[in-house]
Parts: C-alpha cells; sequence; structure tokens
C-alpha cells in the first residue's frame, strides 16, 4: 500500500513540477520576446494599444521627432 500511495505521489507531483516549468517558461518567453509581436498579442487576448510596447514604440516616435526639431 505504500508503495502505490508512493508511486501516485511521485506521478502527480511531476505532472505538476511540468505544468509549472512549461508555465514559468511561457511567461519568460512572453516577457523577452513574444509580447513584441502584435501579431501574437492579438491572437492571445487583443491587447491594447496601451501596452507597453506599444508605449516603448511611441516613446521612439517622439525621440525621432524631437530629434528632427
Amino acid at each position: 500500500m505504500k508503495d502505490i500511495l508512493l508511486a501516485v505521489f511521485s506521478v502527480i507531483s511531476s505532472f505538476f513540477l511540468v505544468l509549472f516549468l512549461v508555465a514559468f517558461g511561457w511567461y519568460i518567453v512572453w516577457k523577452l520576446f513574444l509580447s513584441r509581436f502584435k501579431f501574437i498579442r492579438e491572437l492571445i487576448g487583443g491587447m491594447s494599444e496601451n501596452s507597453t510596447v506599444a508605449d516603448l514604440k511611441s516613446g521612439r516616435n517622439r525621440a525621432k521627432k524631437a530629434r528632427r526639431d
């Protein structure tokens, strides 16, 4: 009986560990790479133009305009 409980616990804990690692990996990839693409943002949840990436782009545009003036 003890061996069966240990095996079930091992399978369940392994499943949650893998699930956590996949979610954490997705979060890291999202923050570092995928959030920069408007197409992927729209696929995931239709983030508004007020996102940080849009703010960065508009900040760059303002900097370019300031240099021209």
